[in-house]
């Protein structure tokens, strides 16, 4: 069994025995140094996977950027082979056409050479006798001069055309070969460039493959994360019903309280409430509903975080202490009863100065403003002082209000 599963396990277990305990016993009976070992642990867990989460993001991201620039790399050796494949094209459409144009040249020569050999054969059957004779035959000494040059033109006419065509040939040939050479040359350098495209491919592959296997750790933190959640989810039900059994122990009323005896000269709202921090810079980090399901109102100090820590934590009214004790996530918190179905909470305390019975005016010292239980930041052994914040409630018949109209 892999150590997540065991602490789900054991996660789970401890809220089941939460729930049980809460049926059986009353809420001060709960095994709070179970239940904060377990929400410890699994926040840990929780912060863990989500460290881990985002250093697999940070690789992915430069694994992406790799990939985005080998093909980039590759898009371009694809385009100068492309230009090359486009010469080759060319080339050999160029050696087709040599060659086609050297086939019909020596279709030529062979043909002027069976016509020339016809003529040579007749001249031959005709005898040596029938040049003269057509010298001899001309009545005059001009037509006589003109056959002669006919003959002449004739023998050079033919020589002429026998040499021209063979020089045609020599040229195809010389064309012929330095398109091969040519093609020889784009053939060598689209090669090289198939090779580099080819070892581009083989990396881009890789980075493919190890993105996979990215994913392949990322969607395994995430089923993770999941059930770490799933097991939180479980605690805040437990909390939830902490706060049940809470307010089914409250008292009912009018739901207003007196102004108290206001013995410290404080602010005092139309609903006979003060601040229970008493500090000139003091401010609200978090509002009813500031974020999902806050159901109170964050107070903190300016300044570094453990300016708040330690701060002095005073009853908003007169009344009675209802519970002073500690919650897993709730942390050391005091629950006050002000009658009439009014009560307030003060949660996270660093130390609790009153207990359960116990009867407090007005401005009084209740409590000292600490991290304790579920609260972000969590502190560190290096910043014990983290995430130190008062968090207030007001509860009106058992259901908790928006603290604000209650505050000056």
């Amino acid at each position: 069994m892999s150590n997540l599963v065991f602490r789900r396990s054991v996660g789970l277990l401890a809220v089941c025995v939460l729930f049980v305990t809460g049926c059986l016993f009353p809420a001060a009976a709960l095994d709070r140094d179970e239940l904060q070992s377990q929400i410890d642990q699994q926040e840990a867990v929780k912060d863990s996977l989500n460290s881990d989460l985002d250093d697999l993001q940070e690789e992915m991201d430069v694994i992406n950027d790799r990939v985005s620039a080998l093909n980039t790399k590759i898009a371009e050796y694809n385009k100068v082979i492309a230009q090359y494949q486009s010469e080759l094209d060319t080339l050999d459409a160029q050696i087709d056409a040599a060659e086609t144009r050297q086939t019909e040249l020596e279709t030529q020569i062979g043909d002027t050479y069976e016509l020339l050999g016809d003529r040579l054969y007749a001249t031959y059957v005709a005898g040596s006798t029938s040049t003269l004779e057509l010298l001899l035959s001309a009545e005059d000494f001009e037509t006589f001069l003109t056959r002669l040059e006919l003959v002449r033109r004739i023998s050079e006419y033919d020589t002429n055309l026998v040499a021209g065509l063979q020089a045609d040939i020599d040229e195809l040939d010389a064309t012929k070969t330095k398109l091969a050479s040519d093609k020889a040359a784009v053939e060598e350098k689209q090669a090289a460039q198939q090779s580099a495209l080819d070892s581009l491919a083989a990396d881009r592959a890789e980075e493919l493959e190890a993105r996979s296997l990215q994913v392949s750790k990322q969607n395994e933190i995430e089923e993770k994360l999941s059930d770490t959640q799933d097991n939180l989810d479980a605690l805040n039900a437990a909390m939830e019903e902490y706060d049940r059994q809470q307010a089914a122990g409250m008292e009912s009323g009018s739901g207003n309280i007196s102004g108290g005896g206001n013995t410290g000269n404080y602010p005092v709202s139309s609903k006979g409430m003060i601040c229970p921090l008493q500090y000139p810079n003091v401010y609200i980090s978090a509002g009813w509903y500031g974020y999902a399901n806050h159901k109170g109102i964050d107070f903190c100090t300016r300044g570094a975080t453990g300016n708040t820590y330690g701060k002095e934590i005073r009853a908003a009214a007169d009344g009675t202490v209802y519970s002073a004790e500690y919650h897993y996530s709730w942390g050391n918190n005091v629950y006050i009863n002000h009658g009439e179905g009014v009560y307030t909470r003060y949660a996270h305390c660093s130390r609790m100065v009153v207990s359960a019975g116990q009867q407090v005016k007005q401005g009084q010292v209740i409590a000292y403003v600490g991290n304790t239980g579920n609260v972000s930041p969590r502190p560190t052994a290096s910043n014990p002082h983290a995430g130190a914040h008062l968090h207030f409630e007001v509860w009106v018949n058992g259901t908790r209000v928006n603290p604000s109209p209650w505050l000056p």
